[in-house]
């Protein structure tokens, strides 16, 4: 796994800097596999002493105290501050006054792009500020059955909120009423389901996107790595699988998101935090700022795996060099993002907000009735 090879990169270099702390990384890929240890071993009191965290998913143990505030290690750090990180990165990890993590990651969500499938399709390549109508033209125009390979789709990807919510906001919507304090849903907003309505007509109305039985028999993302799929969302995350399984076989770049009004996209956000029931508190506090710092996050964004938080390594040659792919690197760094709000209940509310809409997107209810449902459903968690 060329992931977990970086990460014992950064523990051996660790190790070598600090020849006195010995490093046991516990990897586990499947991320439910890996939210459940973590839940359990932090529930036992039990944890390791850093922990990796995405942005959504650490209010719940903050909430409980299961977290040690990072603020005041950062405060004495003589290798790492406040400024050096992004705003937008380090800005979600703070909740109710404190610093939860460090990030170790920013990235937004982008479309990749088959180029081989535009050539043939005769469509231009994908631009920025591009439209949502560009988008569906670009989208039906690949969409066929080819001999060879079978059906072609123009667009796919997996369906939930993260997916969702950059285009209710780039039509003007709003997923919830407020981001810092959420008391309820806003996704029945006459603009924030009319967003949802274009992106669901890009599978019901125009099959320019695989049915639930075709994602089901081939998902959306073997779909792009084996040339079927012109079009595939996602965050800088996939970019070591594609160099690794794409190869030669076709040439392939990222984009902005179409704009249903103005170009906006979603956080995605990893961070390292500390347990409270950690043991040994200052060596994972040396670790923290070790991988987070520019040593860790040099050896991830080599890998491709990251869009740093660090300024100063999103804007090096290392992370934007356009002769290693993705060339278009930049548009991570020149897309506005917004993140989901920082409640305790999140990860449920944005479960069941997903469960929706995948129904609405393979067409067994209306979106009205999702969003209807989802809005109830959200109601309790929000209180």
């Amino acid at each position: 796994n060329v992931e977990f090879d970086a990460y014992k990169r950064i523990a051996a270099a660790f190790e070598k800097a600090n020849p006195a702390i010995k490093v046991d990384l516990v990897y586990l890929p499947a991320s439910t596999d890996y939210r459940n240890r973590l839940a359990a071993d932090i529930a036992s009191g039990s944890p390791s002493d850093v922990v990796f965290m995405n942005y959504q998913r650490y209010p719940p143990f903050a909430d409980k105290n299961q977290l040690v505030p990072l603020g005041d290690y950062l405060a004495r750090s003589t290798t790492l501050k406040e400024s050096d990180f992004y705003p937008a990165a380090m800005g979600t990890y703070k909740w109710r006054g404190a610093i939860w993590c460090l990030p170790g990651n920013m990235s937004s969500a982008v479309i990749y792009y088959n180029k081989r499938l535009f050539d043939l399709a005769r469509t231009a390549y994908p631009k920025a500020n591009w439209s949502w109508d560009d988008f569906v033209a670009s989208a039906r125009a690949i969409s066929r059955d080819d001999p060879g390979l079978g059906r072609i789709y123009g667009y796919g990807t997996e369906i939930s909120l993260f997916r969702v919510a950059p285009y209710v906001w780039s039509a003007g919507g709003e997923i919830v009423d407020s981001t810092e304090a959420p008391t309820k849903l806003t996704l029945t907003s006459e603009l924030a389901v009319a967003a949802i309505q274009r992106y669901v007509d890009l599978q019901l109305k125009y099959q320019a996107a695989p049915s639930a039985a075709a994602e089901k028999a081939e998902d959306s993302l073997t779909r792009f790595m084996n040339g079927k799929l012109g079009m595939y969302m996602d965050s800088r995350r996939v970019v070591p699988l594609f160099r690794d399984t794409i190869k030669d076989s076709f040439d392939w770049d990222v984009v902005a998101l179409p704009s249903q009004g103005k170009t906006t996209s979603i956080l995605h956000s990893d961070g390292y935090c500390m347990p409270s029931a950690a043991r040994n508190k200052d060596a994972g506090w040396k670790l923290i700022e070790f991988a987070a710092g520019p040593q860790g996050q040099t050896v991830m964004t080599q890998i491709g795996r990251l869009v740093p938080s660090l300024k100063a390594i999103a804007e090096s040659p290392l992370f934007l060099d356009p002769k290693v792919k993705p060339a278009n690197s930049k548009v991570w760094l020149e897309t506005p993002i917004r993140p989901v709000p920082n409640h305790k209940n999140w990860p449920a509310i944005e479960t069941a907000i997903t469960k929706e809409l995948e129904k609405a997107y393979y067409g067994v209810q209306s979106v009205k009735d999702a969003v209807q449902t989802a809005g109830k459903q959200a109601e309790a968690l929000l209180k």
